[in-house]
């Protein structure tokens, strides 16, 4: 008899533990289920978002100059006013009225952070010189003597190297053939 409440007793226990057990697995299935829910609302939040910044992106790239043109717009005004000028018109007028309106443009386009600079005199500098010529000067050998195009920088990036041409020196060409002379 005793051993048949013993068997009773531990068949209650386990009856017990097993409906425990089972609320805690219901329990784990429930908060299991509320975190796949917000883990996919989050994802598709996520993703609304991503899509929203890439189409902010898109229209801000889209519409990025459209200050720059706004401001460029009196410049071509002033150039169709400038060509619609009648032929009697004196040349020195014309040419103050194009210096007006390159001073104009040169304004808008430094505020935007072009900025222009000077080679002539300058050392050769292939980071920021293009060299489409060398010419015999008076000049030291490797400087900068003329410039076919200006070079700019913009917001201290390198925009367009000067095409320049670099001296050679004076007498470069005499002197490479004495010495040629007195090695054969």
């Amino acid at each position: 008899m005793a051993e048949r409440q013993k068997r009773v007793h531990w068949t209650q226990r386990l009856k017990q533990e097993m409906e425990r057990l089972k609320q805690e697995v219901e329990t784990l299935k429930r908060e299991r289920d509320e975190f796949r829910d917000l883990y996919l609302r989050i994802r598709a939040d996520f993703e609304n978002y991503k899509r929203a910044m890439d189409q902010r992106w898109k229209q801000a790239v889209e519409f990025a100059s459209e200050r720059l043109v706004s401001e460029l717009l009196p410049v071509l005004d002033n150039f169709e006013r400038a060509l619609a000028v009648s032929e009697e018109a004196d040349a020195r007028a014309i040419r103050d009225g194009v210096r007006m309106i390159f001073r104009q443009l040169q304004e808008i386009l430094e505020r935007e952070g072009l900025k222009a600079f000077d080679s002539r005199g300058e050392p050769f500098d292939p980071r920021k010189h293009e060299a489409v010529s060398m010419v015999e000067s008076e000049a030291p050998a490797g400087t900068v003597v003329e410039e076919y195009e200006r070079g700019y920088y913009f917001k201290e990036r390198l925009l367009r190297p000067a095409k320049v041409v670099v001296s050679r020196g004076q007498g470069v060409e005499a002197k490479n053939e004495d010495e040629g002379g007195e090695s054969s």
